[in-house]
């Protein structure tokens, strides 16, 4: 990790204090993205599956291999100290609101 990028998570995004106000040389970035499936995809593999008896490894060979989720948000990254880490008190959505 660069200057830059250390400079950018120099603060835990949970307490706010600095990353090393812990003694330790140590901290958690944390990268959290949010999918949704797409079931319209899913069906169409599914009946695909189902046209070639049942053999799942042989649809997706002969499919059209689509993205069977999407993401319906954007990736948010986190820096998170060594206590924050530790206390397991947040949610990962409850996270992504910290990053926002």
């Amino acid at each position: 990790m660069r200057e830059k990028e250390l400079r950018a998570l120099a603060n835990c995004s949970i307490c706010g204090n600095k990353i090393l106000a812990t003694g330790l040389p140590l901290f958690w970035r944390v990268r959290i993205e949010r999918f949704g499936v797409d079931l319209h995809a899913v069906q169409r593999l599914q009946g695909l599956t189902l046209l070639l008896g049942g053999y799942a490894q042989l649809a997706s060979v002969m499919g059209p291999d689509e993205d069977l989720a999407q993401p319906v948000m954007d990736e948010v990254t986190l820096a998170v100290c060594e206590t924050c880490a530790l206390s397991g008190r947040h949610s990962i959505a409850g996270l992504a609101e910290l990053a926002s």
